[in-house]
């Protein structure tokens, strides 16, 4: 679950690299963690300013089991306001925009 990871072309498009890779590392943090992990993890990703610098936020979270993070980047290279999911399934995890997700 999760090993083997794509995006789709509009993420790979609209994300930067540096987020794309913050984003993978959240799952690997809570496998570390021993986490059980759900199929689908959801990223809330907003723009945040505080003391004149620029932040970007992350809302990481899955529903079951229940388990939500909140996390804030500086390092962000262009942060962005937007939902995306990482989905896994039996040919490996996709990160895509939560618009591009159809439920089968």
């Amino acid at each position: 679950m999760f090993d083997i990871k794509y995006a789709t072309s509009q993420v790979a498009s609209s994300v930067g690299v540096d987020l794309q890779v913050i984003l993978w590392e959240l799952i690997t943090k809570w496998k570390n963690e021993d986490v059980k992990l759900d199929y689908l993890q959801i990223y809330e990703l907003s723009v945040e300013y505080a003391g004149g610098e620029v932040f970007q936020k992350v809302i990481h979270r899955q529903a079951d089991p229940s388990r939500t993070e909140v996390l804030y980047y500086k390092t962000v290279r262009h942060p962005i306001d937007a939902a995306i999911y990482i989905v896994s399934s039996e040919e490996g995890a996709k990160m895509m925009f939560s618009s591009e997700h159809i439920i089968s």
